[in-house]
């Protein structure tokens, strides 16, 4: 992972200050790329997390369009600000009643339906099924866990101790290979 998670949200110095390789920046001057690349990585984050398909597509541009159009520019570590966010505001979301579309999803210009931008395999969906059994602390750490955050980040963005994560990464481990019955000695794992 590129980005030191305890920094996740906070603004590097203006250019001015320090010098910024040509590479950077085009990919800072490019949000349309970020928002390509980094909108279905949050799509399969949420997802981890306990968020319906259609959820997870609406919370991911919300994220995406809202909040850091005008700050990815100035973040140093806007992946991990992205995660931080959008789980928050899928928490948020979580406390209000949820609601449930009645009508299909629209397409996506060019005629792509937002479902099939995250494509998932029968073993993935097993792994989805087995998070979404886990308790909600434990669903939500093994989210980050899934998009590669350490745990340094996962206790910055969910207010915890990093020992309390690593307990809950621990348990949760277990808990899903029980579940998903990759127990020792099975050759099936």
């Amino acid at each position: 992972m590129s980005e030191t998670p305890a920094q996740a949200g906070r603004r590097e110095p203006l250019p001015e200050t320090r010098p910024v390789p040509s590479t950077e920046l085009v990919r800072r001057d490019d949000f349309s790329v970020f928002y390509r690349t980094e909108k279905k990585r949050l799509i399969a984050f949420l997802i981890y997390a306990g968020a319906r398909v259609w959820e997870a597509d609406d919370l991911a541009h919300e994220v995406l369009s809202q909040l850091l159009p005008d700050r990815w520019k100035t973040l140093e570590y806007p992946r991990a600000y992205m995660r931080k966010s959008a789980i928050r505001a899928y928490l948020r979301q979580n406390e209000r009643t949820r609601e449930i579309p009645t009508d299909e999803l629209p397409d996506l210009p060019g005629g792509i339906d937002p479902v099939t931008c995250v494509e998932l395999s029968e073993q993935t969906n097993a792994i989805i099924d087995a998070i979404q059994q886990l308790p909600p602390t434990q669903r939500t750490v093994m989210a980050f866990v899934m998009s590669d955050s350490d745990t340094a980040e996962i206790a910055e963005a969910l207010n915890m101790a990093p020992g309390a994560v690593n307990t809950n990464i621990c348990r949760a481990r277990a808990r899903l290979k029980t579940t998903l019955g990759l127990m020792k000695g099975d050759n099936n794992a």
